[in-house]
């Protein structure tokens, strides 16, 4: 009994996989696929994979391990400034803190277009006739 239900899920299994492969070489398929579905069929057929004489040839390390122990250094003394320079500005600001800052901001800038005669928001239009 399981031999037979293995027999008939491998020959569906089957059918199914030549109806995947007949959807590729449909025509009006390809005109209501996605874009990257026509990419996909021509990497399935074969034909998106590079060549091998395309593939890039590793380049050789360049310098000696003194060198680089030198520029590893300079990188780390680099890396400690600018944690000296974070620890020297002091904590981030609260999103809180920011957002009273541009409150502030905001309401200088009304009260100075005020004080100067601009209206701080803008009028709304006459509503247009309908013909």
């Amino acid at each position: 009994m399981v031999r037979g239900i293995a027999i008939s899920a491998a020959l569906m299994c089957t059918a199914l996989t030549g109806g995947c492969a007949d959807l590729m070489q449909q025509s009006y398929i390809s005109q209501i696929a996605p874009d990257w579905f026509e990419a996909k069929a021509l990497e399935v057929k074969g034909a998106g994979y590079p060549e091998l004489a395309d593939v890039p040839v590793a380049r050789p390390v360049d310098g000696t391990a003194a060198q680089w122990d030198v520029k590893t250094a300079a990188i780390k003394d680099q890396a400690a400034a600018l944690e000296a320079k974070l620890l020297a500005d002091g904590p981030i600001r609260s999103d809180e803190d920011v957002r009273a800052t541009a409150a502030q901001w905001r309401a200088t800038l009304e009260e100075g277009a005020a004080a100067a005669g601009h209206p701080t928001t803008p009028e709304t239009p006459p509503p247009t006739p309908v013909p």
